[in-house]
């Protein structure tokens, strides 16, 4: 199986969750490529795509918009799932993730995701990631996309 991590960052944090992911997808046996969302151009020998953009300024990174509604009838023909870092997360609740996932409708809206994992993310100097967290979440997420 060959799977898709394309990502958006503006100060990297994005791009180090996305080779995490990668690197846990391919310790389960598939076939991993981890880019930037600019500089993936085809799409369509891929059997799986991971989508990854931090919230910033209260809005889905536009890159990774834009790569969803590009992709968008090649992506709704194979598994898709999205992540997204933000200060928002920090704290895991359900009132953050719900604030969380009305920021990703612009993409959820184009291509229906198998899942969707929310991560704190790095801000002012502090890093709010939590990579138990992330390590399950890609954990499980090999097995929603084979």
């Amino acid at each position: 199986m060959k799977v898709l991590i394309a990502y958006t960052t503006r100060r990297g944090s994005t791009r180090e969750v996305a080779e995490k992911i990668g690197e846990i997808l391919k310790s389960k046996g598939m076939e991993v490529n981890v880019s930037n969302v600019a500089e993936v151009s085809d799409i369509s020998s891929y059997n799986a795509a991971v989508i990854g953009a931090p919230v910033m300024r209260f809005r889905f990174l536009p890159p990774a918009k834009k790569f969803v509604k590009s992709n968008k009838e090649a992506l709704s023909k194979i598994p898709v799932a999205y992540f997204s870092l933000g200060i928002t997360m920090k704290e895991d609740t359900p009132k953050r993730r719900e604030r969380m996932m009305k920021k990703l409708k612009v993409v959820t809206r184009q291509v229906e995701p198998v899942d969707v994992g929310l991560f704190g993310g790095k801000y002012q100097g502090r890093d709010y990631r939590d990579w138990d967290k992330i390590t399950a979440w890609a954990e499980g997420l090999a097995e929603k996309i084979k």
